[in-house]
Order: C-alpha cells, then structure tokens, then sequence
C-alpha cells in the first residue's frame, strides 16, 4: 500500500493524464457505490487505480535506482500511457486525472465534479469519518454524449513523497531548480508525511444496453 500512495503522489510531477473532461454545463450526482449499477464501475475503477499505481511505482523505483533522484524528477512522465482497450460488455475507461486543492500543474485543476469530491472528502475528515478513506462514485451528464461514470480514491502523502512535496525550503536545490522551471506556479509542496493530499480518478462508460428483443 506504501509504494502504491508513493507513486500516486508523483503523478503532481507529470500534468495531466488522459482526462476526459465533461462541458462545462454539466450536470454530476453521488451515486450509492453499492447500487446495482455503480458495483460493476466501481470495481473497474479500483481494479484500474491499482494498475496505474503499479505502473508507476515501477518506472519511478526504476529511475531512482539508475539515475537518482534529482534526474528522476526531470524524467518521471505518464504522457503516452494509452488507455486499455475496451471488452465488449464491460465499463469502457475513457479517461484519468490526478487533482487536488493545490496542484502543481495548472492543466490539472480540479472541474466542478471533481471539487466536489475534494469537498467531500474535505468534510468528511473534518468530521473524523471513515467515509473520507472510501472510494466515491459519480455520474456525470452531459448534453448529447453517453454518461460518464468516475470513480475517485482520496490519496494521503508519504514519508517518501517529501523529496519532491515536503517544505519547500528542505528540497533538494536541483529539484527545487526542476519544479520551478517546469511548473513555475506550483503549489504541491510543504505537506507532511501521512497528509491528504488530493485525489486520483478514473472515468467510465457503461456498455449500450442490449436492443430489445424483436416482437414474436
């Protein structure tokens, strides 16, 4: 679990990745993630969240191992990460983004659907509830376009993630010199070990219901 939240929390580092982003108009509600239409997309969108954790706690052991750590800041990227293809049957993944409150690329700002997930988990802490750590399910409609289905997972920040989202002023200069060159605006930094740190999602369509059998 350590290294899957670790290699979350660098996704700040590589922008966007993939999203598939609603209009502006559009219109999102909490769906119960146990009801009979949301169970098949949540468990597709946690199944999902692990892979993409695997992914890239790989390629970022791979690069400490090799090149460091100040270099590893310059090359971490999930740009050209394609998306799976889609089984016939099964919720179709359209897209996945990482968000959060402070961001470190602007290109990852949170929509309206999406801060009303980092609200929700926001208040849920506030309260102490265990609702905070739980995967959240929305449907997002959408005038002329199939509905989207997301799927969110709130992510906490580890010891390991400092090196790049600890006090600024304890960055190692040659990653303090990289964040302000590649995100001269960013605001990912002077968190703890073990805070919340924001939240990954992934988006769904749900497969065409089957047409109706023809009359006899």
């Amino acid at each position: 679990m350590k290294a899957r939240v670790v290699g979350f929390l660098l996704l700040a580092l590589v922008g966007r990745l993939g999203a598939t982003e609603p209009a502006p108009e559009m219109k999102f509600a909490w769906v119960d993630p146990s009801s009979p239409a949301a169970v098949p997309v949540r468990q597709a969108g946690l199944r999902m969240i692990d892979i993409l954790g695997g992914n890239l706690v790989g390629e970022t052991e791979r690069l400490l191992a090799t090149v460091g750590l100040n270099e590893s800041v310059e090359l971490l990227h999930l740009q050209n990460l394609k998306l799976p293809r889609a089984i016939e049957g099964r919720p179709k993944l359209i897209g996945f983004k990482f968000t959060s409150y402070r961001i470190r690329n602007p290109r990852n700002a949170p929509d309206a659907a999406e801060l009303a997930a980092l609200d929700y988990i926001r208040d849920a802490l506030k309260r102490g509830s265990e609702e905070a750590s739980q995967p959240l399910v929305q449907k997002i409609e959408r005038a002329g376009a199939p509905d989207e289905w997301r799927v969110y997972r709130p992510l906490a920040t580890m010891t390991s993630c400092l090196y790049c989202h600890g006090a600024f002023d304890s960055l190692q200069p040659a990653v303090r010199a990289v964040l302000h060159r590649r995100f001269p605006e960013d605001q990912a930094v002077n968190y703890g070990a073990y805070d919340w740190r924001g939240i990954v999602r992934v988006s769904y369509e749900l497969p065409a219901p089957p047409p109706p059998a023809p009359a006899k």
